[in-house]
């Protein structure tokens, strides 16, 4: 592992701070992944920015609910701000609204922060994937390259073969030839039939 961050530390640097696709939505880096296997790192950290973007989409949605809530609870206050008694009621109600005001007020905070931690999983999940797909592409043009060689080898045999037997259909030709010339064509007609 600590081989892979030194190889990978270059390309770290590379892609900070760049903007980059979100990587789990892109179908491009899915296809770099065919039949979907991916290795484990891979994996988790794929995991990790999913998880990241739920988090994410949840936090919006919550937000948004919260600040519903709220504009009725602050409705409802100012519509019995002059109305008399149920005072317990109206604490209630400050009340909700105080700790509905302080739950935004998380949710928003914590809304601010997973937009960078998504970016760091990107990032890492870029630089773990591409090294990756770099060492497997290498492992294929290593048997690509042995492939060729053999391809290559075998062509040549191919090659030497076709000459020999080119080579042997004329000598068999020519002692034929030369078979037939000295002993007759009635000789070798019957040699031709016993053999």
């Amino acid at each position: 592992m600590a081989r892979e961050n030194k190889e990978q530390l270059p390309l770290r640097q590379l892609v900070h701070g760049k903007k980059l696709p979100i990587l789990v939505l892109d179908q491009r880096w899915h296809k770099l992944f065919p039949g979907g296997k991916k290795p484990g790192e891979v994996m988790a950290l794929e995991k990790k920015c999913n998880d990241l973007l739920k988090e994410q989409g949840k936090l919006v949605n919550e937000i948004k609910n919260l600040r519903k809530g709220k504009k009725k609870l602050m409705d409802a206050i100012v519509s019995g701000m002059n109305a008399e008694g149920n005072t317990r009621k109206k604490e209630k109600q400050k009340k909700l609204l105080i700790e509905t005001k302080e739950k935004i007020e998380r949710e928003s905070d914590r809304l601010m922060e997973v937009p960078y931690e998504i970016r760091k999983a990107n990032e890492e999940l870029l630089v773990v994937s591409i090294t990756y797909c770099y060492d497997k592409l290498k492992e294929r043009e290593q048997f690509l390259q042995e492939l060729t060689q053999d391809i290559e080898k075998q062509r040549q045999e191919i090659k030497q073969k076709v000459a020999d037997k080119v080579e042997l259909e004329e000598s068999v030709e020519q002692t034929y030839g030369l078979m037939h010339a000295l002993l007759g064509r009635e000789v070798m007609n019957v040699f031709d039939q016993y053999k």
